[in-house]
């Protein structure tokens, strides 16, 4: 009887760890490849498929960079809002993760019409661009960084000046690749999560999966998984690199960047040194993650402007209006 006992414990001792396994490995591969933005699904959450939707010129873009880990080629997705009249800045609009450039594009008009040129990209693994999985950053500011070559390359005029605007995910990402140059004229972030495994375990707790031992296991195993470090484009650990003006944008009711996160960042960001350029944070009251644009789209331009006019002066290139940009 004691041995049939023993023999019962240990099966199901067995089972609970092939459970525990699985499910942390689900997790993993749900963190590494998240459900791409098609078509379908963009006319259903975001109720337009493409630029035209929003009454924006555009042009089809696609850039081939070598992936940093395994040095194949992949082909990256784009799309070029051109400014209302000739212009040489560019801002380069980075999405968040599980999104793509349909999602980007919300701000594009509000770039526009302040005489910018948009350049909206896919990541890696999202949207139309090659990759079978996203890294917080790790691999992406690589693919970035010569995205951000190739276009000034192919258009010199149009992006003498580039200003990164990521949100969420994507605020890693551009200020991780912010961080590689010396030729960025400012970083904006919107919604930055302080680090990339504490989101995630947000994420999944307002999801309802399983708990914090779950969450942990499964970060470790996606780690391995990709060979990233999710942690080394820490928007809390970049921030104080930036050799650029910055300027860093929360909603005080995100859901997904927990309080103690945004007194992190903003921490990171109010201690910047001074001699690295004007520094903006602003804590929008009543706003949910990523919808400072929506909540008040008349102050969200104001707090845009008055921080790349202050980007550009320090850099001792004055902002100047967008005569006749719609």
């Amino acid at each position: 009887m004691g041995m049939r006992l023993l023999i019962l414990l240990l099966v199901l001792l067995a089972v609970g760890v092939a459970l525990v396994g699985f499910v942390c490995l689900a997790m993993a591969r749900f963190l590494l490849s998240p459900p791409r933005m098609t078509d379908g699904a963009a006319l259903w959450i975001l109720k337009r498929i493409g630029p035209d939707d929003l009454g924006l010129p555009w042009e089809n873009l696609s850039f081939v960079v070598l992936d940093e880990k395994t040095h194949q080629k992949l082909k990256m997705a784009a799309w070029w809002i051109p400014a209302a009249t000739p212009s040489p800045r560019c801002a380069v609009i980075v999405h968040g993760y599980a999104d793509a450039k349909i999602g980007g594009i919300a701000w594009a008009p509000t770039f526009r019409a302040m005489g910018y040129n948009v350049l909206a990209i896919d990541l890696r693994a999202h949207g139309e661009s090659e990759g079978t999985q996203t890294t917080a950053g790790y691999f992406e500011r690589h693919d970035l960084s010569q995205i951000i070559d190739q276009i000034r390359a192919q258009r010199p005029a149009a992006t003498r000046e580039i200003v990164l605007f990521g949100v969420s995910l994507g605020a890693a990402v551009a200020g991780a690749t912010a961080a590689m140059r010396d030729d960025i004229a400012a970083v904006i972030m919107d919604c930055p999560y302080s680090d990339y495994p504490a989101a995630a375990q947000t994420h999944a707790r307002v999801m309802g999966m399983p708990g914090p031992m779950f969450q942990r296991f499964a970060i470790t195993l996606a780690q391995k998984l990709s060979g990233a470090d999710l942690s080394a484009c820490a928007p809390v650990r970049v921030i104080p690199t930036l050799a650029c003006p910055l300027m860093v944008i929360h909603g005080a009711d995100d859901l997904f960047v927990d309080p103690a996160d945004m007194d992190a960042v903003e921490h990171a960001t109010n201690s910047r040194a001074a001699a690295l350029g004007p520094t903006a944070y602003w804590r929008a009251i009543d706003t949910h993650h990523v919808l400072a644009i929506r909540t008040d789209p008349a102050e969200f331009r104001r707090r845009i402007e008055e921080f790349l006019a202050l980007a550009f002066a320090h850099a001792g290139r004055p902002e100047t209006s967008a005569a006749g940009a719609s």
